[in-house]
């Protein structure tokens, strides 16, 4: 278990609920574990005791086990709510527990998310987590027609879905998930395995590098500005195209270099601290 701070002194009430440790993974590998990047899963698992985790970081956290709390409680006919499911692959025992399977066939995973992460769609690893659970319930005899990602918005404004804009109306909405075959499941998931198998057995400098998208990388890019204007004209990750353009200006144009950042490495990664590639995230 990482070790708990407490940087802002929250009350004790608060401290212990969210100190929980609210998930419990039988099998070698959760569908979760697996998505994950194999060089963060390995320092998790080497650095356990040695991470630090403030407990005002899992106050989403909070809020996500509270709403599956509340939604458990849903009298959908013909439904499976929380359901463990597990199946074998490579010699590992993979588990996954879907929110919810219903009638006709319909599994939905709830997300507590940010507006922008739902406006933006489903996110490459829900919709391999959301596959792989509805992969899981046809193993386990259960039709599954469709998929779906439920995201309840934690920062909705009343005031921004007033001004329309694409800003979603209510501060909850449901994404269609595009169904895979079997064969691209298993492909999947026997390319994750393959690769967390071989990464528990190298030493740490050896570990893969996390790829940009796991990085959750933003690009460098170069905007053409005007002076007295505090948007950019235009935005370029070529910065050919923004000299291009700079060139059509007049006097008062400039270029701004934007260096690109990996926002999980420097904001959202547990095992910071322990990862050379965070360094160089920097």
């Amino acid at each position: 278990m990482p070790q708990l701070t407490n940087r802002y002194n929250l009350p004790e009430s608060l401290v212990s609920a969210l100190s929980a440790n609210w998930y419990s993974q039988p099998g070698h590998i959760s569908v979760t574990g697996l998505i994950q990047p194999p060089r963060m899963r390995q320092l998790m698992l080497r650095h356990e005791d040695e991470i630090e985790e403030d407990v005002s970081d899992k106050i989403w956290m909070l809020l996500g086990s509270a709403v599956h709390d509340v939604l458990e409680r849903a009298d959908t006919t013909r439904s499976l709510q929380e359901e463990r499911l597990a199946t074998t692959v490579l010699g590992w025992t993979v588990t996954g527990k879907a929110d919810l399977w219903e009638e006709p066939g319909i599994v939905t995973d709830y997300k507590i998310t940010s507006v922008w992460a739902g406006i933006n769609g489903v996110k490459p690893e829900w919709e391999a987590q959301t596959n792989i659970y509805g992969y899981l319930y046809r193993l386990a005899g259960f039709p599954v027609s469709s998929l779906r990602i439920v995201c309840i918005y934690r920062d909705w404004s009343k005031n921004r879905a007033k001004q329309g804009n694409g800003y979603p109306p209510c501060a909850a909405g449901a994404l269609p998930v595009q169904v895979w075959k079997d064969s691209e499941i298993e492909k999947y998931m026997g390319n994750r395995i393959y690769l967390h198998q071989q990464a528990q057995h190298l030493p740490e400098p050896e570990l893969p590098d996390c790829t940009p998208e796991e990085r959750w990388e933003k690009p460098t890019q170069y905007a053409v500005m005007k002076k007295g204007r505090k948007s950019a004209v235009r935005v370029f990750e070529d910065i050919e195209q923004a000299y291009d353009l700079l060139g059509t200006k007049s006097q008062d144009h400039y270029t701004e270099e934007r260096p690109g950042r990996s926002i999980r490495c420097l904001e959202y990664c547990p095992v910071q601290p322990f990862c050379s590639m965070a360094r160089v995230s920097e």
